[in-house]
């Protein structure tokens, strides 16, 4: 049984998610949020005001993408957790963007990896969003183990892609020991955010290979009231920096 996630989930301004048809159960390569920006069009919405702007994020989005990263860039020296997961972003995604055409910022000249080294900054200071993209990166490039490592604890924070990923990693036995209870457990996890839509019934499979016991063992481990993790590049808009 297949299980399309929800088609309908948010999209952040300028920042879009793969179609959702990516992220079905069983399929290789897992659901992966590649990030990137439509800046054609947004470039109209947005005046030359906005290069007075100190949020990055607006800058970037009005076309001001090196005015942005040269703001991100000093924020990260200070520690700003925000600003380095910007950067991984918007580096780690520049060939798919076209980033590195546009500007001629020194960390083009190894784009792909700046944004590894600053998604491993950000990891390192505990962000959720870094860890889901280290996954991600990990997972990429097959080294399951440490993709593996990395879903897990942003899963446990509140990523609902990793908790996704998390699951079909314990269900197929990939950089895990295969786990049908803990793979029920994390794509019911999964539902209660708005990325997952599929409900008991999109799993019924795998609830099948379950005694009642590991059932209602694996709801019992669901927390409800868990908050949802951003993983977006509009997660960072808050960030600014003050003149």
């Amino acid at each position: 049984m297949q299980t399309i996630l929800n088609n309908n989930a948010p999209v952040a301004q300028g920042i879009e998610q793969l179609p959702s048809k990516q992220w079905v159960r069983g399929s290789i390569p897992r659901g992966r949020t590649i990030l990137f920006i439509t800046l054609v069009a947004l470039f109209f919405l947005f005046n030359s005001n906005y290069a007075k702007s100190q949020e990055p994020l607006e800058l970037f989005l009005g076309g001001y993408e090196q005015e942005a990263i040269d703001l991100w860039q000093r924020q990260s020296d200070l520690g700003n957790v925000d600003a380095t997961y910007a950067l991984g972003i918007v580096f780690y995604d520049s060939d798919v963007t076209g980033l590195c055409k546009r500007i001629e910022d020194k960390l083009c000249k190894s784009n792909f990896k700046s944004g590894v080294k600053y998604f491993k900054i950000a990891y390192e200071a505990g962000d959720a969003r870094a860890a889901y993209a280290l996954g991600e990166h990990y997972d990429y490039f097959g080294k399951y183990k440490k993709a593996f490592k990395f879903y897990l604890e942003a899963a446990k924070k509140g990523v609902p892609e990793a908790q996704f990923n998390s699951a079909s990693m314990y269900e197929h036995g990939d950089g895990v020991k295969k786990d049908t209870v803990q793979a029920v457990r994390w794509y019911l996890q999964c539902n209660v955010s708005s990325l997952c839509k599929q409900k008991e019934e999109g799993i019924s499979d795998l609830i099948e290979l379950l005694s009642d016991k590991e059932f209602d063992y694996a709801k019992s481990l669901v927390n409800n009231d868990q908050a949802e993790v951003n993983i977006r590049l509009s997660s960072v808009s808050s960030s600014r920096v003050e003149e």
